[in-house]
């Protein structure tokens, strides 16, 4: 009966391995969801500043006024959401096991030597430590952690009845044997 024991605690570790394999891919879709969004939010804060340039730069132009303080700004403000987006596309990325081409901004894997599209060549650097990025909070990423959650507790819930079944099963087996 050791036997029936051994295999049940086996396949009761593996499931609750699998569970846990299942919680941290769930885990990592939902980071990899909510830096997207963030992405996107940077994109658009960066059109629309791009816009206020473009209105500013014509004012300047048109009306020839001296708005370099205000266009110097607007800059600055596109510089550093440009910057923080590409902190966000890192992270993606590294999410994803890959990095980002400095040449051409091409994905490849994080052990490729040379980029696929532009051939350039990666330096053998220690790996970085990705900063985090500031995620801004929007619906959909409600909805990707809602059924993260749903994914989780299937997996907890399935190993639970494995557990149940598995130990259905030793003491069916011994009263089994008891009664032979």
């Amino acid at each position: 009966m050791k036997n029936v024991n051994t295999i049940i605690d086996d396949v009761v570790e593996n499931a609750k391995a699998a569970a846990s394999a299942v919680s941290k891919q769930a885990a990592k879709i939902y980071d990899a969801s909510k830096h997207r969004i963030s992405a996107e939010t940077i994109k658009r804060a960066i059109g629309k500043k791009l816009i206020e340039l473009g209105k500013l730069t014509y004012k300047a132009t048109t009306q020839n006024e001296d708005l370099a303080e205000e266009i110097a700004k607007v800059v600055q403000e596109i510089t550093e959401l440009k910057q923080n987006l590409a902190i966000v596309k890192e992270h993606i990325a590294s999410i994803k096991n890959q990095k980002i081409c400095p040449e051409c901004e091409n994905k490849v894997t994080k052990v490729s030597s040379f980029c696929n599209i532009c051939g350039h060549k990666f330096e053998d650097e220690p790996e970085e430590e990705i900063a985090e990025p500031e995620v801004v909070e929007a619906e959909p990423v409600e909805e990707v952690k809602e059924k993260t959650d749903e994914i989780v507790a299937a997996a907890e819930e399935a190993v639970e009845e494995i557990a149940v079944d598995a130990k259905e099963s030793v003491e069916k087996a011994d009263a089994e044997e008891a009664a032979e």
